[in-house]
């Protein structure tokens, strides 16, 4: 079975039953009125957009990169890339054009597919002048963008009533071992891709379908970003497995979630652990809530994430373990981790494959394999390369995560991100290129790792006053970081900076009224004589 097969047959079991809908505070955030989709609708529509894709006469399994905030278009998007026999790449929003193009260039991707907006952000904007970078791309294509000199606009796809033909992509051998999905994780040597088939992706979600055990009755209310494999194995697969409802919320709008809880009768939340800890509703709000799936990627988090309990409301919480996969936290007495060993809850009954096994190896990082774990470099030759995911001849694979054991509870409790891997909120970035860009940009000036309760970490570099805050942020931008200024520092050693522009400011002109009026009247004067003398 493949997603798009799970597709296939909710629109052909329950065509007229309510799919996919845009949470009301859509045009806020993304732009454009919500949309709403049955099961036939959105085959359609998935339909319609992968054929204007094959129109456009990409070779199959072609790396089509996306960048959307969650929301119907993104979900659709996804879907028809996959439709269209290509590979689908999507790009975290919080990325820069540092980046963008660099990972662009990793996976020699053919084309790419956006949203307009992201809130603040205009990705069709970003993509198509880091598109210009880029030497393998060839398109840009949006959704929701702007008329904008060398973007397609693909909008009419989505619209209903779309006349589309049905599209198939005949494969061989088992359709469900070609690679589907290509995302990107971050080492201390910089960001790889990690490529996972339909089979990977279907395993991952497994754990979560299994956990909460949805039905066809089952709205989801999603929250999470479909740019990392956690967003994709934690709602998208179970929604897609049980033929339920998914209402998308988009980023930025954590009340109007929590708001929408029980006016929407959602019965399956699915949210990050920070989120829950300081936003959920009480099950009271929310009467037809029965499942709560939570998502941390800090060691921190377990614990806290494992006490949110509503009353009459299951949860279970997972570990996002960088892109390499997802595991079930559990605690035990005093201790907080992921079970060490085949995780026995989400294998099933029989013969059915491992989903994930766990171990500590010999340099005491935590070790994985199993149906959900990629095992292979992507590109294909890319193990050849600095940096490229692979397994051991035993199947696991090295995450770089330092773990205890704890032998007694049978967990290992992860300690952090791997060395040289800086998390900020939700993303992992390379310390060693965040370093780069500062010293590109500013030279002198030394950035800071500190602790951010929100964000897990972020960097901060103090500058000095608002002119040096202002070219620092300017040369930061260059680079392709977004960089946020914040008033109060103090300066780092005496002089300007090399960034810093410490020329006085020109004077003023004021307007002299008298002067301007006597001008005029001498220019007056003038030509009175000229007239007289002629």
């Amino acid at each position: 079975m493949t997603l798009d097969g799970l597709l296939r047959r909710a629109a052909e079991n329950r065509p007229q039953a309510l799919a996919l809908v845009d949470a009301p505070n859509r045009p806020h955030i993304v732009g454009g009125e919500p949309r709403r989709f049955d099961w036939a609708g959105l085959d359609a529509a998935v339909d319609a957009l992968a054929g204007r894709l094959r129109a456009h006469s990409f070779p199959i399994d072609s790396v089509i990169a996306t960048q959307f905030p969650l929301g119907a278009d993104g979900i659709v998007a996804l879907l028809a890339v996959i439709r269209a026999g290509l590979v689908a790449a999507p790009l975290p929003l919080g990325w820069g054009r540092r980046e963008i193009v660099r990972h662009l260039q990793r996976l020699g991707a053919r084309a790419i597919l956006t949203a307009g907006r992201a809130g603040p952000v205009d990705c069709a904007d970003i993509m198509r002048f880091a598109a210009a970078e880029a030497f393998s791309v060839r398109f840009v294509l949006s959704i929701g963008a702007p008329v904008l000199d060398g973007v397609v606009a693909l909008d009419d796809a989505l619209l209903a009533g779309v006349a589309s033909d049905r599209i198939e992509t005949p494969r061989t051998g088992n359709a469900a071992d070609h690679v589907a999905l290509v995302t990107a994780d971050a080492t201390a040597d910089g960001h790889l891709a990690v490529a996972r088939s339909h089979n990977q992706l279907i395993a991952g979600g497994l754990a979560a379908y299994m956990a909460g055990v949805p039905d066809e009755a089952s709205v989801f209310a999603a929250t999470l970003s479909i740019d990392a494999f956690a967003g994709i194995a934690l709602q998208i697969v179970p929604w897609l497995m049980s033929a339920g409802a998914l209402i998308a919320h988009p980023p930025f709008a954590p009340r109007a979630f929590a708001d929408s809880l029980a006016a929407s009768g959602t019965t399956h939340a699915i949210l990050p652990a920070a989120a829950a800890a300081c936003l959920f509703t009480p099950a009271a709000a929310a009467p037809a809530l029965r499942h709560l799936t939570l998502l941390t990627r800090r060691p921190g988090e377990i614990a806290p994430a494992l006490a949110i309990r509503p009353d009459g409301v299951a949860a279970d919480v997972f570990f996002g373990l960088g892109e390499t996969g997802i595991a079930r936290a559990l605690t035990a007495g005093a201790a907080a981790g992921i079970a060490a060993g085949p995780d026995t809850f989400a294998t099933g009954a029989g013969q059915a494959p491992v989903l994930i096994e766990t171990r500590r190896g010999p340099a005491g990082t935590l070790q994985l394999r199993g149906a959900m774990v990629p095992a292979s470099a992507f590109p294909p030759g890319a193990e050849r390369g600095q940096a490229a995911l692979s397994a051991a001849d035993d199947g696991f694979v090295e995450t770089g995560m330092a773990v205890a054991a704890d032998e007694t509870a049978r967990l290992l409790v992860p300690a952090g991100d791997p060395a040289g891997v800086v998390s900020i909120g939700g993303r992992r970035f390379a310390e060693a290129e965040l370093r780069a860009a500062y010293a590109e940009a500013g030279g002198e000036i030394a950035p800071v790792l500190r602790a951010d309760p929100v964000l897990g970490q972020r960097l901060a570099g103090i500058v000095g006053d608002g002119r040096a805050m202002i070219g620092l942020a300017g040369r930061l931008a260059e680079t392709g970081m977004t960089p946020l200024g914040v008033p109060g520092g103090q300066r780092q050693q005496p002089g300007p900076l090399p960034f810093e522009d410490i020329r006085r400011p020109e004077p003023e002109l004021r307007p002299q009224p008298l002067a301007e009026t006597q001008a005029k009247l001498e220019q007056l004067l003038g030509l009175m004589r000229t007239a007289a003398v002629g």
